[in-house]
């Protein structure tokens, strides 16, 4: 059992574990999500599939010393609220379990994004990584979004059809991505402080992020060649 645990925590470590990391986000977000109809057998599906996202996470992390109490930690919470928050869907116990989410999210996403410029080769995996992290800041908005519709009510957004994450999580990433349908409008100012924002990073994180991986490759082809040189 143990030489089980070993193999799985250093699966979940390499920059390989990214790849069925990238594909279960990119399932969860624009697949499972949208067609959740937020029926009780839907729901726990939903927080089944969720809760193997926050297991993944823990997993990958678990070798990284500087991060592993901390995202194991919020991993547990928002697993343990993430649950709870099914049988006792109060305002207050939603809101906690959205802000326990975006705790965690924001930690994992630096966690990926550490472990996607760590010296080395820019590989696919890598690229993936730092989609990963794009996608996570998608969810953690949406999460932002969700809790302030549950605090305030309906006075936060325009035309929103229902209370589940999915409507805030098409309306966080065509913001992210800028696209702006204006069919899900905001109208708190904070809620429309908090759309810009976010539209901000989803023009400056692309351009940053390819800056980045440009130089990397340059550094790394440069130190190939001069050991060859050598």
């Amino acid at each position: 059992m143990k030489k089980f645990f070993a193999k799985l925590i250093r699966f979940w470590s390499e920059d390989r574990s990214l790849t069925i990391m990238f594909l279960l986000l990119l399932f969860f977000i624009f697949v499972f999500s949208p067609l959740e109809n937020e029926t009780e057998k839907e729901h726990i599906l939903l927080k089944i599939f969720y809760s193997s996202l926050l297991l993944t996470g823990m997993l990958s992390v678990a070798r990284q010393k500087k991060y592993r109490i901390i995202v194991i930690i919020l991993a547990a919470i928002s697993l343990l609220l993430n649950w709870i928050s099914i049988f006792t869907p109060s305002r207050t116990m939603l809101l906690a379990n959205d802000f326990a989410l975006v705790l965690f999210n924001l930690s994992f996403a630096v966690a990926i994004l550490i472990k996607t410029f760590q010296p080395g080769d820019i590989t696919y995996q890598r690229i993936e990584g730092s989609i990963i992290v794009f996608l996570l800041l998608g969810f953690v908005f949406a999460l932002l979004f969700h809790a302030m519709h549950v605090y305030s009510g309906a006075s936060s957004f325009n035309n929103i059809s229902g209370t589940g994450l999915k409507e805030f999580l098409y309306y966080s990433f065509t913001t992210l991505t800028t696209v702006g349908y204006g069919d899900i409008t905001p109208v708190h100012p904070l809620a429309r402080s908090l759309a810009n924002f976010e539209a901000l990073i989803g023009q400056l994180y692309p351009a940053i992020l390819i800056a980045r991986l440009v130089s990397m490759e340059f550094e790394s082809s440069k130190k190939k060649k001069e050991e060859k040189v050598i």
